[in-house]
């Protein structure tokens, strides 16, 4: 369904009463000082939330602990099962309150936040199911000895998480985290803390018990510090950027050998060979890729590598792509590009911009321009060409609708050129050719890689959304496995006993 300007009003006096930190079922106030917070499509007030202190997040703690000793953490997982898909329904049916929020909070286009919210509940749905599938394993087996893995619930999971697709993030986090029988302590971004909120509120109206998913509100020196250092945390997960992610991780060890899960930065590169220029209907997924969500994701492909003389062929590409990209209000049905999410983001997109103008070519897209507010936080989705090897721009992520152009002489120069930055989350490659796909595929240092052999490929299969697969970031884009199996594991510990009879 379609968000429209008529149903702002109802997005406002929702966030209205989400204002506080949320723990063991009930709101707390106090704490800290107040948090302003908004609207990026406009620049107005969205009212404050109240932050919370370091004695909040200890109160936090402490609830999902209790919970996990005597509630939650001694459910038969049949019974967890069973809570979970009733919580997945109810998010499914408050799909449209989630989308207003978003929409306010980080300006989300409707459009596409309500797209994507009418299946949230299925990453609940996908880790409930799990239950019944992950067990332990049996190692050995005689007549007089056995031996078994269980997998255990870790306990208590701090999660950290971002502003940019908020209640897919939360619940990429909160999903595996209950499913495999823990409690959760959720920090909510400072952008978007509403929808976290409601997230929770919704999972205690589905039955879970009190404590089971808690919420504080406040800022990363703060809040998140205090989340991430917990003595009585048994896992942090953090989504976010590398330079946050390192602080999290030393934090983490500071009190206690905890493990962390780190989805970090990333600067991405799509890949395209010679062969795959012939098809002119690869420019709209090449744009997507770059620009979707106004380049505010992290497995954003903002790097495009192309062979040597054909700058002008992608340059004439993208801007035909471009035409059907509206830049506009979020409220706008026709909106398919909001505006920056914040005014610190904001500022620093546009000194990418400055930067980009400074060292090569900027060359603005000419996305169609909507309704907007003059005093909302927009920017026009640009390329840049000609820049040196191993620019700023070329390895720095800039989280906003900016892409590099990248030039290169052969496979192995391809190859050098991808791997040029700190960054190891996600690639795509373009070629119809097997043995170069391959070769491509396997020497680029990334968590995930997608090989298209042709656009009819590419739209003939989906985007998935981290439940159906699996991945580890490498360096400086993360820690841990994510997605899939392997990341329910991932929240789980393992025990093993030997039985001697």
């Amino acid at each position: 369904m379609n968000q429209s300007r008529a149903d702002i009003p109802r997005g406002t006096a929702l966030m209205t009463s989400l204002r506080a930190s949320w723990i063991d079922g009930r709101t707390v106030d106090g704490g800290g000082s107040a948090m302003a917070h908004r609207n990026p499509a406009n620049d107005a007030d969205l009212g404050d939330t109240e932050t919370a202190d370091v004695r909040i997040v200890d109160l936090a703690v402490s609830s999902a602990r209790r919970c996990f000793e005597h509630s939650w953490g001694l459910l038969s997982p049949y019974d967890r099962k069973k809570l979970l898909l009733v919580y997945a329904n109810l998010i499914d049916e408050h799909a449209e309150e989630l989308t207003l929020l978003e929409m306010l909070e980080v300006g989300r286009p409707g459009t596409d936040a309500a797209g994507l919210n009418a299946s949230a509940g299925d990453i609940l749905r996908s880790y409930a199911l799990k239950i019944d599938t992950v067990n332990g394993d049996m190692f050995r087996s005689e007549e007089r000895r056995m031996g078994v893995v269980l997998r255990r619930a870790r306990g208590v999971v701090g999660a950290i998480v971002p502003w940019n697709v908020p209640v897919m993030n939360v619940l990429l986090r909160v999903a595996p985290a209950l499913a495999a029988g823990n409690t959760i302590v959720v920090k909510a971004s400072e952008l978007c803390p509403r929808t976290t909120l409601l997230l929770a509120r919704l999972a205690m109206e589905a039955g879970l018990p009190d404590g089971a998913f808690n919420v504080v509100i406040g800022e990363g020196p703060v809040a998140g510090a205090r989340l991430a250092e917990h003595p009585d945390l048994n896992l942090v997960a953090f989504t976010g950027s590398s330079v946050t992610g390192h602080a999290v991780a030393r934090a983490a060890a500071s009190t206690s050998f905890k493990p962390v899960l780190l989805e970090c930065g990333g600067k991405s590169p799509q890949v395209v060979l010679d062969d795959a220029f012939d098809d002119e209907r690869i420019w709209p997924l090449l744009f997507f890729s770059a620009f979707w969500n106004t380049g505010q994701w992290c497995v954003a492909k903002t790097r495009l590598l192309i062979p040597r003389g054909r700058e002008q062929q992608a340059i004439d590409g993208l801007i035909a792509a471009a035409r059907d990209w509206q830049v506009g209000d979020p409220a706008d049905a026709s909106t398919r590009l909001g505006p920056i999410a914040s005014r610190a983001q904001l500022a620093r997109v546009q000194g990418y911009y400055t930067a980009a103008s400074a060292t090569g070519e900027l060359v603005d897209l000419d996305c169609p321009r909507g309704i907007t507010d003059s005093s909302g936080y927009y920017v026009s989705p640009s390329i840049v060409t000609g820049l040196p090897r191993g620019s700023v721009l070329q390895t720095e992520e800039v989280f906003g609708p900016l892409m590099t152009v990248e030039l290169f002489d052969d496979l192995d120069d391809a190859i050098a050129l991808a791997n040029d930055t700190a960054f190891g989350l996600s690639a795509s490659v373009w070629t119809a050719r097997s043995d170069h796909g391959y070769k491509l595929a396997r020497n680029i240092r990334a968590g995930g890689v997608s090989i298209f052999s042709s656009v009819d490929a590419a739209r003939s299969t989906g985007p998935e959304l981290g439940t159906a697969r699996y991945f580890e970031p490498q360096k400086e884009s993360g820690l841990g496995v994510d997605g899939g199996e392997h990341g329910y594991l991932a929240y789980t510990t393992p025990q093993s006993l030997y039985f001697h009879n």
